[in-house]
Formats: structure tokens, C-alpha cells, sequence
């Protein structure tokens, strides 16, 4: 009797595919996380089972261009990361280039985010520093720096109305930006130095995300973006009386984000399965892709390296979704309730090398806890091939 084959040895691409977060799993400040790059070899390849397995990222973090943000992750991790499989807390924000002609972008380093506002194709986009150059009472203990001030626009905007505010990064001015912030909240039609009578016609806001707490090379977690949205909105109460009702959330856990994830995910998968053929077809009698003796969208369905090219074509036109994403991450109020509310066959995994403390008992209770991002991969790589092995079995 043949003996059971226990390893493929052919090349192929997983069926399922990761999605990790970045701060606290693969890096944490400015030091990487030791076993971080490792994981990413693994996956693009690297392991005994011969399977390459697609992967995205999805931070809460922002601030920067997702181009410079690959590039520093690229060089960090000594793997190719490209901004097609990397989304941001304010990547979704594109979306609201046509929305909206004239915006304040709040947060982040200097003039970078409004260089991230221009490159998704915001029209007119304003900062704190435009607002304080044209009227320095707006917050009289903020003095701009000599290359803030020459950066910022002149403009009066007592003519300006500002449609939207939209917080990219977290605030490093906190008092100034709460300032602006809520006098807009409270304006007329977004103009600044001006009052709504019900306090009822400001623009809305968008916050690129709602953590309260991240983690850095601190021993002790930091308070985030998530803070600065209860701080503006217990003002707002204080001031009015009345709840703040225009805040739009981006980022993890919400839904907006989750469903650009997932098309992420699928355009992602879609170009590797694509690069992957291209890579592999150097012959005939072995130059294109099919799928393994399953035919359903399940662990089983790798793609090895065998059959007709058009065949492979056939493959990436109908590609099934993903038969497991495992979500790497290392808060549970963001990254764990994101990957367990939306889609049942996202596997959610935590890590201890982040935001969660090892002993503590999680918020949102994750499917599986690794010490780190690489015994998370091996975990999941593990679990994928003793899937196939009982499917090949059965098959």
C-alpha cells in the first residue's frame, strides 16, 4: 500500500492568506521585533511545506504616505512590502476625496499629512498651522516653529468654510488642534471665528481611528488617537450640552475598515496568484497553476505548479476568497473584536509582545495567543497542512 504523502513538494500558493497589524507585532517604536522578519521569509516561501502564503497589512497608525510607510517597513523587515497590501487608518479616507473640496487634516509630523490628503486627491487641504498663521489667538500658547510657519498657508479664514475634519494621525499640539477642532464643531458652516446657534451646523469629523492606548518602547502603554476623540467629545458636551453626533470612525475594529481590508485582501491575492504563474512558467510540461485534488474554497485548495496556461488563467479570473485569514494582532479591543465580528473565517490571533499584557484576561477573547508573530505563522502554517493532509485523505 503507497504511503500517505506528508509534504507537497511542489511550489504552490496558500488558499488561505494573514493580515497583520504592524505596531506591536512586527515592530515596536523604533526597534523591530525580533522574530518579525523570519515570519515574512516563511511566509513568501521560505518553510518545508514549499507554499507561499499572500499577506496584507492593516494599521491603525498613519501620518505618512502609505509609499514612505512601505519603504520603512521594507527595510525594516528585509521583505518587499508594497502599498497594495497595506492599508493605514486613513487609507479608507480616499474615498472621501470626492466627498469633500475643502478639508482640515490634523496630526502627524510637519506637513505630511497634508501631502498624504493631496496624494489621495483632496482638492484644498488645510492644517492647524494655516489656521495659526493666519490668527495666532486661535491658541495664544502655541508658537509655530520658524519651518512651520514658512510651510503654512496664507489664507483668511474668516472666508473659508471648512467641509470636513479629518484626523489622520495622532495630534502633536494637542491643546491647539482641541482648540480648532472644536470651534469648528460648534461653527457656522465650518467657517472659524464664527458660532452656530444650536451649535448644530460644523462640519463632521473623521477620525482615522479610536485606540485609546498603543504600545512603544515604554514599559507602559501610551494614549492615542482614541483618547483625543473623548477628550473633543466631553468638551463638545461641556460646551453645548449635547452629545457630539458627527464623528465618523475609521480604522480597527470598524466596518468600514474591515470592508476595505477584505477587497484589499482579494486584489492582493489576485496579484500574487498572477506573479506567482509568471515566476513559474518557464516550461510546458510544467508552466502554469492548478489546483490540488479539492475543488472546493477550502484549505486544500493550494495552488501547485502543474497543468495548462489557460487553465491558469482560468484560476485567477475565478479566484475563491480566502478559506482562512488569520489576523495577527496585539490589542484586543481593536485587533481581536476587528477580526471576530465581521467574517467567521477570519481567525483572530494575539501576540504578547504589544499593548497586551501576558496574564491579563482579554476584552475580546482571541481564537489562538502566540508569544510572537512567528509562532503565530508556524501555528497557522501547521494547522493549514494537517487541514490538506485530512482533505487529500478523504479525497
Amino acid at each position: 500500500m503507497e504511503e500517505p504523502q506528508h509534504i507537497i513538494d511542489k511550489p504552490r500558493i496558500a488558499s488561505y492568506a494573514f493580515a497583520f497589524d504592524i505596531d506591536g507585532v512586527l515592530v515596536k517604536g523604533s526597534e523591530t521585533i525580533p522574530e518579525a522578519p523570519e515570519a515574512l521569509r516563511i511566509l513568501n516561501g521560505d518553510n518545508k511545506y514549499n507554499i507561499t502564503v499572500p499577506y496584507i497589512f492593516v494599521t491603525n497608525g498613519g501620518g505618512k504616505t502609505e509609499k514612505l510607510r512601505c519603504e520603512d517597513l521594507s527595510d525594516r523587515l528585509g521583505v518587499p512590502v508594497l502599498p497594495e497590501q497595506f492599508i493605514q487608518g486613513h487609507t479608507p479616507m480616499k474615498d472621501l476625496a470626492e466627498k469633500f473640496n475643502t478639508v482640515l487634516v490634523v496630526g502627524g509630523v510637519g506637513e505630511a499629512c497634508r501631502n498624504v490628503a493631496h496624494s489621495y486627491g483632496f482638492r484644498d487641504v488645510v492644517t492647524p498651522g494655516d489656521i495659526l498663521k493666519w490668527n495666532p489667538h486661535v491658541s495664544p500658547y502655541r508658537t509655530l516653529s520658524e519651518d512651520e510657519y514658512n510651510n503654512s498657508k496664507e489664507r483668511d479664514f474668516s472666508k473659508v468654510a471648512i467641509e470636513a475634519i479629518l484626523v489622520f494621525a495622532d495630534s502633536r499640539e494637542w491643546a491647539s488642534d482641541q482648540q480648532i477642532i472644536l470651534e469648528l464643531l460648534m461653527s457656522k458652516n465650518g467657517v472659524m471665528g464664527t458660532t452656530s446657534e444650536n451649535h448644530d451646523e460644523g462640519p463632521p469629523i473623521y477620525f482615522a481611528h479610536n485606540d485609546f492606548v498603543w504600545s512603544t518602547n515604554y514599559k507602559l502603554n501610551r494614549i492615542g488617537m482614541g483618547a483625543l476623540l473623548v477628550s473633543i467629545s466631553a468638551l463638545y458636551q461641556e460646551h453645548t450640552g449635547r452629545q457630539l453626533d458627527k464623528v465618523i470612525k475609521f480604522g480597527k475594529p470598524n466596518q468600514e475598515t474591515f470592508a476595505y481590508a477584505s477587497k484589499v485582501l482579494t486584489d492582493w491575492r489576485q496579484q500574487s496568484y498572477g506573479s506567482f504563474s509568471d515566476r513559474h512558467t518557464t516550461d510546458e510540461s510544467d508552466s502554469a497553476l492548478t489546483t490540488t485534488a479539492a475543488t472546493t474554497p477550502n484549505s486544500a485548495n493550494n495552488i501547485v505548479l502543474e497543468g495548462e496556461e489557460s487553465e491558469a488563467e482560468e484560476i485567477k479570473e475565478y479566484l475563491p476568497s480566502a478559506s482562512t485569514v488569520y489576523f495577527v494582532g496585539d490589542t484586543p479591543e481593536s485587533d481581536i473584536r476587528f477580526a471576530n465580528t465581521f467574517d467567521k473565517r477570519w481567525h483572530s490571533i494575539l501576540v504578547k509582545t504589544g499593548v497586551y499584557q501576558d496574564g491579563t484576561e482579554p476584552t475580546f477573547k482571541p481564537k489562538t495567543i502566540c508569544s510572537n508573530v512567528l509562532e503565530a505563522v508556524k501555528f497557522a502554517i501547521e494547522r493549514e497542512h494537517l487541514k490538506e493532509l485530512e482533505e487529500m485523505g478523504s479525497a
